[in-house]
C-alpha cells in the first residue's frame, strides 16, 4: 500500500493530472541533484579554496623567515585609570620589545607581539619580512586544509539550501496553477449543479 501511494503519480490514472506528473518529475529531479550534484559542488568548492589556500602557505613560507630574537626592554604599559587605559596595557603586555637580526644582516629593535612569537628549542624566535620587519606566522597546510574542508562544506550546504529554495518555488508555483485549475473546474460543475434528472 505505501508503495502504490508513493508511486501514483507515476501511474496512469484518471485522478493523475499534467500537473501531479510535473511534481513528480521536480521531485525525482531534486533528488537525484541533492544526491549527485550537491556533493560535487561541495567538493568543487572545497578543491578551489585548498589550491588558493596552498598557493597562499606557499608564498608566505618564501616571504617570511624566522629569526632569533632577544628582549631589549619590557614593554612600558600607560598609566591606569580608564577602562581605555586598562585594555590598552592588555594589548601591550602581550607584546615585547625585542632585537633581531634583518635578512641583510642590520640590526633591527621594535616591539612584537605575542602571536608572532615562537620558541625552538628554548630559543625565542619570530616571523620576518624579507625587508626585516616582524609579520604574523604564515598559514600552515594542516590550517589551510581544514579552511579548505569548511569551505567544501559551506559550498555543499549553500548549493543544498538553493536546491531546495528553487524546488519550493517551483512547486509553489504549481499549486498555484493547480488550484487555479481546481477553480475553474468547480465553476464549470458549478453550473450544472442540480440539474440532475431535470425533466425526467
Amino acid at each position: 500500500m505505501g508503495s502504490r501511494v508513493l508511486w501514483w503519480r507515476w501511474r496512469r490514472n484518471p485522478l493523475r493530472r499534467a500537473s501531479d506528473l510535473v511534481e513528480a518529475w521536480i521531485s525525482l529531479f531534486a533528488v537525484v541533484l541533492m544526491v549527485c550534484a550537491v556533493p560535487a559542488a561541495g567538493w568543487f568548492t572545497g578543491q578551489t579554496a585548498n589550491r588558493a589556500l596552498q598557493r597562499t602557505v606557499r608564498h608566505q613560507l618564501a616571504e617570511r623567515t624566522l629569526v632569533p630574537a632577544a628582549p631589549a626592554t619590557a614593554a612600558s604599559g600607560p598609566a591606569a585609570g580608564t577602562d581605555a587605559d586598562a585594555g590598552r596595557a592588555a594589548g601591550q603586555r602581550r607584546a615585547a620589545v625585542l632585537t633581531w637580526n634583518a635578512p641583510d644582516g642590520s640590526a633591527r629593535s621594535g616591539t612584537v607581539r605575542v602571536e608572532n612569537q615562537e620558541r625552538v628549542d628554548g630559543r625565542l624566535r619570530i616571523w620576518i619580512d624579507r625587508g626585516g620587519r616582524p609579520v604574523d606566522p604564515p598559514l600552515d597546510r594542516a590550517t589551510a586544509r581544514a579552511h579548505a574542508a569548511l569551505a567544501g562544506i559551506g559550498g555543499a550546504a549553500l548549493a543544498g539550501a538553493s536546491l531546495l529554495a528553487v524546488r519550493q518555488l517551483l512547486l509553489r508555483r504549481l499549486m498555484r496553477r493547480r488550484l487555479l485549475e481546481w477553480e475553474r473546474e468547480w465553476t464549470r460543475v458549478g453550473q450544472d449543479w442540480g440539474r440532475a434528472g431535470a425533466g425526467g
